[in-house]
């Protein structure tokens, strides 16, 4: 048994002289790396760009909502525009025009808030939203030019109405659409002026009429505008209505005219 106690003394004389009780030694502090953080800082930076992505597409919706929002506005007041005008067969041509530049008046205001969203290359980055607005009332001044004064409204006459609006450019597209339009409503007027007897009126609509149908064919032939292709049918068919309204007046003329 006494050399097995021998044995066991060195042991136990190795763990004594281990240090504090055979505790492990405390491991060293490390500093902070460099290296560590670069995913970090890189993560942030991911983030941030894309959140400038963001506040840019959510800028540009925005823009795109007010024009559109200003576009429909202007498309509602234009259409009481050209309801106004067709009462001229009913009511006093003054007070009807009295009464269309008060609407005008606010169509322009509306233009004008429409105006700060399309300076510069946002002019042609919201054309498509802009534009029916921009049409439709191209064909309530075009229709209140005729009434007036017997005229095809110009373009610079268009672009003249809406100088202190600031918007200073309306495209051929533009106008060529909206003037296209205006043959539905002189048809209306000539109806309304047969059963008022002003021929004159009906004989003015037709030759009001065939003149655009002409210079519509023209542009027609030279461009690739998809819309004026079926605003040109509509043209043709308004044209139509209103020869058979002028033939069937002529035709009660003849029948009613006192032999000399």
């Amino acid at each position: 048994m006494e050399p097995e106690t021998e044995a066991a003394t060195p042991c136990k004389r190795r763990t004594e002289d281990s240090g504090d009780g055979g505790s492990a030694p405390a491991k060293p502090r490390l500093e902070s790396d460099p290296a560590a953080d670069a995913p970090s800082a890189r993560k942030q930076a991911i983030l941030a760009t894309f959140g400038g992505y963001r506040d840019t597409l959510d800028a540009h919706y925005d823009q795109r909502e007010r024009v559109i929002k200003c576009s429909r506005d202007i498309t509602a007041l234009s259409k009481k525009m050209i309801f106004a005008l067709l009462r001229v067969t009913q009511d006093p041509p003054e007070r009807v025009f009295q009464g269309v530049r008060a609407q005008h008046k606010k169509v322009l205001e509306l233009f004008a808030k429409m105006a700060a969203d399309l300076q510069g290359s946002d002019a042609a980055k919201y054309n498509r939203q802009a534009t029916p607005g921009l049409q439709e009332y191209i064909e309530a001044i075009g229709l209140w030019r005729f009434l007036e004064h017997n005229q095809l409204i110009t373009k610079q006459q268009v672009e003249e109405s809406l100088a202190a609006s600031r918007i200073t450019t309306v495209t051929d597209e533009d106008y060529l659409l909206g003037i296209s339009d205006l043959p539905g409503e002189v048809n209306r007027y000539c109806i309304n002026a047969i059963g008022k007897g002003d021929h004159d009126a009906v004989r003015n609509c037709l030759a009001f009429m065939r003149q655009l149908k002409d210079g519509v064919s023209v542009v027609l032939c030279a461009c690739g505008i998809r819309d004026l292709v079926k605003k040109a049918e509509v043209l043709d068919s308004s044209l139509v209505k209103t020869e058979q309204a002028y033939y069937s007046m002529s035709v009660r003329e003849s029948e009613f005219r006192q032999p000399a």
